[in-house]
């Protein structure tokens, strides 16, 4: 799927925080773009999100001590 899906994330509560998610995110193979909220509590990512790439966002995510919510 080419195009961009918006994740909701807890835990993120400054700007440091939505930082430390983007560049784990852009790590990723395929992501194009990722833009943090904290406020709103959720990260859009633009790329090509296959199942795997979504289960890597997941996994960037939790490592840099966030959670996306089912």
């Amino acid at each position: 799927m080419l195009g961009g899906t918006v994740f909701q994330v807890s835990g993120m509560t400054c700007s440091h925080c939505e930082a430390s998610v983007e560049k784990a995110v852009l790590t990723i193979d395929g992501i194009k773009a990722v833009k943090a909220n904290a406020s709103k509590g959720e990260i859009k990512v633009k790329g090509i999100l296959t199942d795997e790439v979504i289960e890597k966002i997941k996994e960037v995510v939790s490592e840099a001590g966030f959670l996306i919510k089912e």
